[in-house]
């Protein structure tokens, strides 16, 4: 999980920036909604895979920068505020007691949400506008916040680029399993099912396993999540595992070819695609322009055949979502800094030879990159 120096480092620099909102420094508190932005300033995540993580909850952070999480009673997390939190004070509303009838959870947390604003006598905020209850911003001035949020989320700090780790980790541990349980006649749910289980034991908890798991014709046409779908000899497995570790993910690929060694067509794609993965990479430091690693990839690919192209971006951030800004698009007018965290996933798609995908994570530092993942690259 993230640490208290880092949230507290987050809430700073937010509190810091928004006078980008509004100059004359009047904005009575900030109100933080969605789940990944109070994992990012609070380190307050419910568990990704319990009926918990669908809950309402606030964070509201006062002028003086006191921080306040308004939960429900199901997600109390007990008397006092978690030490590594970087919470101040909880306040709890019963929703559910299994003794009457449920409340809406949405409804009674925001409830408290607009009693504490009215008690400091709030009248302008800065909050997520897309996702802000009405009851909670009716008579109320509201300044959007999260563009500056995602803003800020761009530059990883160490207690997220180690949540990244751990995602990649997970990711890596499924690529190293994917060799050893691929097996022809086999649907892509029964191996999708195999490689789950090896990464549980890699992650040591439960975590939400995202992925495009497609074969044969299925990646020829780009990918999707597995399917009952049988796979045969010969053909090619996309497997883009992009699994969510606590709040954070890692996102790697490769591509298997099913109980056969590659055909000469099929090993001509995939050295396309891994040279055009090694002419992005090698663009990746602070000052390039995203839209000049999209145009080393995609030229890899129309120098092997003009017929070539991507038809996709050629990666993006990650993160807290997926993707993240920047992405690796032709009409971007981002610039890689230090501190981001950058996917490349070039791929080549189409009839007969199928559809190849490759990708890796880097850090980008001050000298360059440094590559996060290790899987093994190769159809075999």
């Amino acid at each position: 999980m993230l640490t208290l120096d880092g949230c507290r480092a987050r809430v700073t620099r937010l509190r810091s920036k928004l006078d980008t909102l509004d100059s004359s420094g009047q904005i009575d508190a900030v109100v933080v909604h969605r789940p990944e932005h109070l994992l990012y300033l609070a380190n307050f995540l419910p568990e990704l895979t319990s009926l918990n993580y669908n809950s309402s909850s606030f964070l509201v952070i006062d002028a003086d920068g006191r921080s306040t999480l308004f939960v429900d009673n199901w997600l109390a997390p007990g008397d006092e505020p978690p030490a590594e939190s970087a919470i101040d004070d909880v306040v709890v509303t019963t929703w559910y007691d299994c003794v009457a009838p449920a409340q809406n959870r949405s409804t009674v947390v925001a409830a408290s949400v607009t009693k504490h604003l009215q008690n400091i006598k709030a009248r302008r905020i800065a909050a997520e506008r897309s996702v802000l209850p009405v009851t909670i911003s009716d008579d109320l001035d509201v300044l959007d916040v999260e563009p500056l949020i995602r803003e800020l989320r761009q530059i990883k700090d160490p207690d997220e680029l180690a949540a990244i780790r751990r995602g990649v980790h997970t990711a890596e541990a499924i690529h190293a399993a994917s060799r050893d349980s691929l097996r022809e006649g086999m649907t892509e749910l029964d191996f999708y099912s195999q490689l789950v289980q090896r990464a549980i034991v890699a992650a040591e908890a439960p975590f939400v396993m995202m992925c495009d798991l497609a074969s044969g014709p299925r990646a020829a046409q780009g990918g999707g999540g597995p399917t009952l779908r049988v796979m045969e000899k010969g053909e090619l497995v996309i497997l883009d595992i992009f699994p969510l570790v606590e709040g954070y993910r890692g996102d790697i690929t490769n591509t298997l070819v099913v109980g056969a060694q590659p055909t000469t067509e099929q090993q001509e794609l995939f050295d396309t695609v891994h040279s055009g993965l090694e002419a992005g990479a090698s663009l990746l430091h602070p000052g390039t322009p995203v839209k000049e690693v999209y145009g080393a990839i995609d030229e890899t690919f129309h120098r092997s055949d003009p017929a070539r192209s991507l038809i996709h971006h050629a990666g993006h951030a990650i993160g807290l979502g997926h993707p993240e800004a920047p992405e690796i698009v032709p009409e971007s007018d981002a610039v890689l800094a230090e501190g981001m965290v950058i996917t490349l996933e070039p791929g080549l798609y189409g009839v007969p030879s199928g559809g190849i995908r490759l990708e890796h994570d880097y850090l980008i530092t001050k000298d360059g990159a440094e590559r996060l993942s290790e899987h093994s690259l190769g159809l075999a």
